[in-house]
């Protein structure tokens, strides 16, 4: 499940992760760490409600799955799901714009089975629902070999976006574990 915490910004932030999805009308944020999948924030600017995903697949296309599979781990499903409980709230569908993130490649998957297609699939599915359902995409940032972070601010709609490569992730991680090997704080085996 998201975790609830205070944000740096003065606002209540809660933290989503792969799978998962939230939906407010309160004066709030909602983040999450982005790598191939990709998160669709929707705003009504009217009525003052925001929704964000995280998904990690595009979803079955076949007829008996879009009704049966509703595991927000899926473009379809999760896209979907914001929309309704979003309308649960007291958005409206013709007030609701989207912005999209992720997408990156920033994994090396061998080519077998496709699964370097996963990236740009996620992104295709989102940008096909939003035209589906009329949404305009008022911003995007999506594909190329970056790591995102994104909080959104549902009551506002801005989204605030740091991109990390796949190298300065790396380098990050290794001089944080040098300064704990160092220090003697981090050991292996012992």
């Amino acid at each position: 499940m998201y975790v609830k915490e205070k944000h740096k910004l003065g606002k209540s932030i809660s933290i989503i992760y792969p799978g998962e999805y939230y939906v407010t009308d309160k004066d709030e944020l909602i983040g999450t760490l982005l790598g191939s999948c990709v998160s669709v924030c929707l705003h009504d600017s009217e009525n003052k409600v925001g929704g964000m995903n995280h998904f990690m697949l595009p979803g079955r296309i076949r007829g008996s799955d879009i009704l049966n599979d509703d595991s927000a781990k899926y473009g379809i499903a999760a896209i979907n799901r914001i929309i309704e409980l979003m309308l649960k709230k007291g958005a409206k569908r013709e007030n609701l714009t989207a912005k999209l993130f992720g997408g990156g490649k920033i994994l090396n998957l061998p080519v077998n089975g496709n699964q370097n297609m996963i990236p740009a699939d996620n992104i295709r599915v989102a940008k096909l629902l939003m035209e589906l359902d009329d949404i305009p995409i008022t911003a995007m940032d999506v594909g190329a070999n970056y790591t995102r972070k994104i909080i959104f601010d549902a009551f506002s709609g801005k989204v605030y976006l740091r991109k990390i490569t796949k190298s300065e992730v790396t380098d990050l991680i290794v001089t944080r574990d040098e300064k704990f090997f160092n220090r003697g704080e981090l050991t292996y085996g012992a």
